[in-house]
């Protein structure tokens, strides 16, 4: 071999070398579009999950207030419509331990008002409240409490909150609901683009909404939950 002939050759090896490598990195990238286009097909739906539950517990509030000229008479007389709704409360069922008390609030009117434009110049207010877990005790009560206190010329007001506090032992099926509602949302999507769901991207829980299931039913709540994911398709 002729010293003219070893670097031809070697430019050859090295020519060769350089279109092979081309080759390899073409189709590597070919290969790493094909992927990143596939990854970049993703489709986001959302699961709902909604569960009707009966409250588990009441708060009724009576509020009576009274006024006077004569603070010594109307501290008397607050004392007297107390009396009168705690012992309707204990006649209707429920106990000590149910009924949490508030002291009574009075206010000289003489503070704010001109003294001709005024008929009393005490008032006072008061709010007894009754926590319990008897629903049914708590709506017979709340339909005839005011009626029963007219009767002994007290003015009042009540009403009730229904409350449900069991929403953390529900909470695990009704994530796994909203997902899986989630996942038929993704699986017809699918059907209907002519491809497959892939692995989740993305997930997100949101928040649990708990309302009256309609203003006629405060006993019975609406739970609510909404899960958005976001799938690969393939």
């Amino acid at each position: 071999m002729t010293e003219n002939q070893t670097p031809s050759k070697k430019n050859t090896i090295l020519g060769v070398a350089i279109v092979l490598a081309a080759a390899v990195l073409g189709l590597f990238m070919v290969f790493t579009v094909k992927t990143l286009k596939s990854y970049d097909d993703t489709v986001k739906v959302r699961g709902l999950c909604e569960k009707e539950v009966p409250a588990d517990r009441v708060v009724l509030r009576i509020n009576f207030s009274g006024q006077d000229n004569e603070l010594t008479a109307l501290r008397a007389t607050m004392e007297r419509n107390e009396k009168a709704v705690i012992a309707l409360l204990k006649k209707a069922g429920f106990g000590d331990e149910e009924i949490k008390y508030t002291s009574a609030h009075f206010n000289d009117r003489y503070d704010s008002y001109y003294t001709s434009n005024i008929r009393f110049r005490y008032s006072a207010n008061q709010t007894i409240n009754l926590f319990t877990d008897k629903m049914d005790a708590v709506r017979d009560l709340e339909r005839t409490i005011d009626g029963e206190l007219l009767k002994q010329d007290i003015i009042s007001n009540s009403y009730a909150s229904y409350e449900y506090h069991g929403l953390n032992d529900i909470k695990p099926a009704m994530i796994a609901e909203s997902l899986e509602n989630a996942r038929t949302a993704a699986d017809e999507f699918a059907k209907n683009s002519h491809s497959k769901i892939g692995k989740m991207r993305t997930a997100s829980q949101g928040y649990f909404e708990v309302e009256d299931l309609d203003e006629n039913t405060p006993q019975v709540k609406k739970i609510r939950v909404v899960t958005t994911v976001e799938y690969y398709l393939k």
